[in-house]
C-alpha cells in the first residue's frame, strides 16, 4: 500500500519532455535561457576571506571581465570613430552648400545702377 502511494505522489513531480524544452516561462519572468549562465551562485566567491581582503576571481569569473573589458574598448574605439565620420560628413555638407551660396552669389549680382533708376 504504501509503494502505490509513493508512485502516485512521485507521478505529480514529473514533468514531460516538452515542457523542459519550452523556455517561454523563462523569458517572461525575464531569466536567461540557461540557468547556470549567471546568478548569485555563479558569479559570486566561492568564499570569503575573513580579514576583509577580496576573493581572487575563478577562471570563468576573470575570462568573463577581461571579455568584458575588450568589449568596453571595442565600444568606445567604435563610437569615437563614428563621432569623427559624423563630423566629416557634417563639413562636407557645410561645404557643400558653401560652395552652392558663392555659385549663386556670383550669378545673381544686381546688373545696372540702382541710384539711376531711383530718380
Amino acid at each position: 500500500m504504501l509503494g502505490i502511494n509513493l508512485l502516485r505522489n512521485v507521478r505529480y513531480f514529473s514533468t514531460s519532455y516538452c515542457l523542459r524544452l519550452d523556455m517561454s516561462w523563462r523569458t517572461l519572468k525575464k531569466l536567461p535561457l540557461n540557468p547556470m549562465d549567471r546568478g548569485v551562485l555563479t558569479d559570486g566567491a566561492d568564499y570569503i576571506f575573513l580579514d576583509g581582503r577580496p576573493t581572487p576571481f575563478g577562471m570563468k569569473q576573470k575570462r568573463k571581465l577581461l571579455l568584458q573589458r575588450e568589449y568596453a574598448k571595442k565600444i568606445v574605439e567604435l563610437s569615437e570613430s563614428l563621432d569623427i565620420a559624423k563630423e566629416r560628413y557634417a563639413m562636407k555638407i557645410g561645404e557643400k552648400d558653401e560652395k552652392l551660396k558663392q555659385v549663386l552669389k556670383r550669378k545673381l549680382k544686381p546688373k545696372g545702377n540702382k541710384n539711376s533708376l531711383d530718380k
